[in-house]
């Protein structure tokens, strides 16, 4: 089971460095069936933050702040009310809805091309109130399904955001969100971390290391082109598997 974390983790990292995500839907489901959900999500959490914040100091050049202001002020905002006003609700209902949004919304901003050029035409990269929506849908799925990034996936496709640059911009924002829900969880909900050894905690770190590298090797291989599909498989992924899972335990 180690060996499947350890694989998992280095795709996600690969993926997480080519297209700026990934790495919380490719390695999260895998360490949460291995170590269990409260610990696992913890450990998403923390790989993540780690993963994002040695992948900026590579792309901080390419980093658009006025966009990750918006969208990191707005998710983090709508955390808390969020967990307030969903406590009560139906978590495999809501995990259902969450994932369906996301692929008709992905959907839409695909097969849509007229969608798509007036939105790049209209919203731009930095629109502030439409980021400020985006973050709001990406804190909302965070803490509604788990799933923050694919609507930021979905923001990027329908605006024609360049790869390179989303991928940089994503990276604060993903840490800062991640550090956010490890604090709240350690806090709030008393969770605690992976009872692992330390030559285990060591390997998983070195995993990640490498994963990010190998995508380090990969991403000037990779073209605009490829990177935007990869982005779409990616924001599909985390929606089908959401919706899933949530209709799996209805």
């Amino acid at each position: 089971m180690l060996t499947l974390l350890v694989l998992a983790i280095l795709v996600g990292g690969i993926l997480q460095r080519v297209t700026g995500m990934g790495f919380g839907l490719v390695a999260g489901p895998f360490i949460v069936l291995i170590v269990g959900p409260l610990e696992g999500v913890l450990f998403v959490n923390l790989a993540g933050a780690i993963a994002s914040t040695i992948i900026l100091g590579r792309v901080v050049r390419d980093v658009q702040w006025r966009a990750f202001g918006w969208l990191t002020v707005s998710s983090v905002a709508v955390t808390v009310p969020a967990a307030l006003l969903l406590r009560d609700v139906s978590a495999p209902a809501l995990e259902a809805t969450v994932g369906l949004v996301v692929i008709l919304a992905m959907t839409l901003a695909v097969a849509t091309t007229r969608l798509r050029r007036e939105g790049a035409r209209t919203l731009g990269v930095e629109a502030r109130w439409p980021l400020a929506m985006t973050g709001v849908a990406s804190g909302f799925g965070s803490v509604a399904a788990g799933i923050g990034g694919p609507p930021v996936a979905v923001y990027a496709v329908l605006t024609g955001w360049d790869p390179r640059r989303f991928a940089a911009t994503a990276q604060p924002f993903f840490a800062a969100n991640a550090l956010a829900a490890l604090v709240a969880k350690l806090v709030l909900a008393d969770a605690s971390f992976p009872a692992l050894a330390g030559w285990q905690w060591v390997l998983l770190m070195v995993a990640i290391v490498g994963g990010l590298a190998i995508g380090e090797l990969l991403t000037p291989r990779v073209s605009a082109t490829a990177t935007r599909r990869v982005l779409i498989v990616l924001a599909y992924v985390g929606g089908l598997a959401t919706l899933t899972r949530g209709l799996a335990h209805l």
